[in-house]
């Protein structure tokens, strides 16, 4: 199956760690100096992956300085104040400039300046608190803690609270009212607007209502009870109250609607993910759009003007977002699309210049894919898009095909250089094309496609996938008895679920997986999320609890699988890949199971990510 590539070299797992992510992207007020954090795209065995902040001019050279993220410059742009964990790995404190600053027993995960740059408000994590699912599934923990032994399990433990920094001499309040746990904030100075629950878990997450909190009184008001779920609240210096409201399967990762209070939504058309008050009238925002990303100026009668889009991602993987100066003037943002690797980009004037090189050896080297975009019509006439990677210089197919499912559902696969860890180029390097079906669930297309699968989970979705194989056949691209099926989160529980319902497929290999949604409920630590998919309830024997659950349909499955799993998982928990596994062995299926140490809902340590691509290697040639 050797593919003719252009790449010098093969394409190894080693070779694809050697990607930096930049993220977290900050501007100072007048657009002049500009901070962000670089990633390693993997971490050393019991370590956190490397994260280092780049600070300076805009206009000048930036270099790599030391380990911290989430910066934030104060409003006249002298001083930055930014999380760091150095001299306790694992729990991010306050810092700025040169300085830890305050006493905060929790981990920083957000920052707000004063108007005046007097005061920080931080909102921070108890440790022990669980991370999102998006974030690795685990829990926050300091590195050299004492183990609780024995471990004690008790409600509402962990919180995410909020204090109040003094810039000049690190007086720290906690600013939190009694019993409300807040997840997301936004500040001007004021009253903060913040995501709020009424205990910490993140099963909690999904029943979020939106508090305006007076820090001095210690009091919030309920200011708006959302349908769904919240994301990115903001306030003005003029108190007007923004967020985004969508439906959506995972913290951190909400794609919607942009809504002002005393206003209602906005410009429902635009699939949101992030916003910031540019004044009072006009509102930055970034978000989906198909497979691609928009970012632009939103006014509160509508009207959008488009700073940048196209078939790109912006910002985060799961959740675009941009940085702008105060003035408006200067815009950037990390940025990559299938054929550009991750780089901090900006705007100005209408104009996108580059301003780092920090893949610029290995991305030519990555460079052994042929990417088109692939539509169908599923099986009820609904068009369904995906992308297409073909291993550049191939003969014309038909290829082996591997279907990756994305997680969420409520993600999307983008126009990104390496997604699944680069996993699509290691694929194309031994011949195989690869299919990112967007199914119905997912964004970018709307709030009625995202909500498709809702109460039909493994129904119209995998009908959307198996449809997009028979088109990918029909038009000689796809090898018909040549198919696997592969996929994380919800893509496990898919991989799982497709081949108990069907023989379609040569191979399977699903990671972090969802094989019993009766006994995940009571496992997970996001046992809402089942009830708001399944509509249905949990202790209902004959509901779609157990008719939705791959684990009971597992005597049909003769596929092959091989089953990844995180050992500390906290959001799919180990044992569905164990019930899944043994349920397979007793149909006489064959299967294995791999079990990573130390890793939750995904792993990253260089060696599990090595492991994992020799071993998914091994099974399709075998099968494929």
């Amino acid at each position: 199956m050797g593919a003719t590539v252009t790449t010098a070299g093969r394409v190894t797992p080693e070779l694809v760690m050697e990607l930096r992510r930049p993220n977290e992207v900050a501007l100072s007020g007048d657009g002049s100096r500009i901070a962000f954090a670089v990633s390693a795209s993997f971490r050393e065995q019991g370590k956190p992956i490397e994260t280092r902040l780049w600070v300076g001019d805009v206009d000048g050279e930036l270099q790599p300085g030391e380990a911290g993220s989430v910066p934030r410059f104060s409003p006249d742009g002298t001083r930055l104040a930014f999380g760091s964990d150095r001299g306790h790995e694992g729990r991010l404190s306050l810092w700025v400039d040169d300085s830890e600053l305050g006493a905060i027993p929790g981990s920083v995960e957000s920052i707000y300046w004063s108007p005046d740059g007097s005061h920080l408000l931080v909102l921070a994590a108890d440790l022990g608190a669980d991370r999102a699912s998006a974030d690795s599934g685990t829990k926050i923990e300091e590195a050299g803690a004492e183990a609780q032994d024995p471990k004690v399990f008790r409600p509402a433990l962990f919180w995410r609270q909020l204090w109040l920094v003094d810039a000049a001499t690190g007086e720290t309040r906690h600013v939190t009212p009694d019993g409300v746990n807040v997840f997301e904030v936004g500040w001007a100075g004021g009253k903060a607007a913040a995501v709020c629950t009424d205990e910490p878990s993140e099963s909690a997450w999904y029943d979020a209502w939106l508090g305006l909190i007076d820090l001095d009184a210690l009091t919030v008001e309920r200011a708006h009870t959302p349908r769904w779920q919240l994301q990115a609240p903001r306030i003005s210096p003029g108190g007007q109250v923004a967020f985004i409201e969508g439906f959506s399967s995972d913290r951190g990762t909400l794609t919607g609607t942009v809504h002002v209070l005393g206003h209602g939504p906005i410009a429902p058309e635009l699939d949101a993910t992030w916003i910031e008050f540019a004044d009072e009238d006009t509102i930055w925002v970034a978000g989906w759009r198909g497979a691609g990303t928009f970012a632009g100026r939103l006014s509160l009668d509508g009207s959008y003007e488009e700073l940048a889009g196209g078939d790109l991602t912006l910002g985060r993987r799961y959740s675009p977002a941009l940085a702008v100066s105060a003035d408006g003037t200067r815009a950037a943002a990390a940025y990559e699309s299938a054929d550009e690797a991750p780089e901090v980009v900006l705007w100005e004037n209408g104009e996108r210049r580059t301003l780092t090189s920090l893949n610029a050896e290995v991305a030519p080297r990555l460079g052994n894919l042929d990417w088109r975009a692939y539509r169908w019509s599923s099986f009820d006439g609904l068009e369904i898009e995906g992308l297409l990677a073909l291993p550049r210089g191939a003969a014309n197919g038909p290829l082996p095909l591997v279907v990756l499912v994305h997680g969420g559902p409520t993600a999307t696969w983008s126009w990104a250089f390496a997604p699944e860890y680069g996993l699509v180029q290691l694929l194309a390097d031994e011949g195989y094309a690869a299919l990112l079906p967007n199914v119905r669930g997912s964004v970018g297309r709307g709030s009625e496609f995202a909500e498709a699968n809702l109460g039909d989970m493994g129904g119209g979705d995998l009908q959307d996938i198996l449809t997009g194989i028979d088109a990918l056949v029909r038009d000689g691209i796809a090898d018909d008895r040549r198919v696997a099926i592969t996929g994380g989160s919800y893509g496990g529980f898919m991989a799982c679920w497709a081949v108990t319902q069907t023989d379609r497929f040569a191979a399977s290999l699903p990671m972090a997986v969802v094989t019993d949604w009766v006994s995940f409920h009571s496992t997970t630590n996001i046992g809402q999320f089942d009830r708001l998919y399944l509509q249905a309830d949990p202790y209902d024997a004959q509901s779609d609890y157990t008719r939705r659950s791959p684990v009971y349909h597992a005597h049909k499955s003769r596929t092959p699988t091989l089953i990844f799993h995180g050992e500390d998982d906290l959001c799919t928990p180990l044992s569905q890949a164990v019930e899944f596994y043994n349920a397979l062995v007793a149909a006489g299926c064959e299967t294995e199971l791999v079990v990573y140490p130390r890793e939750g809902h995904g792993w990253t340590e260089r060696g599990h990510q090595i492991d994992s691509w020799n071993r998914t290697r091994d099974w399709l040639a075998r099968h494929m």
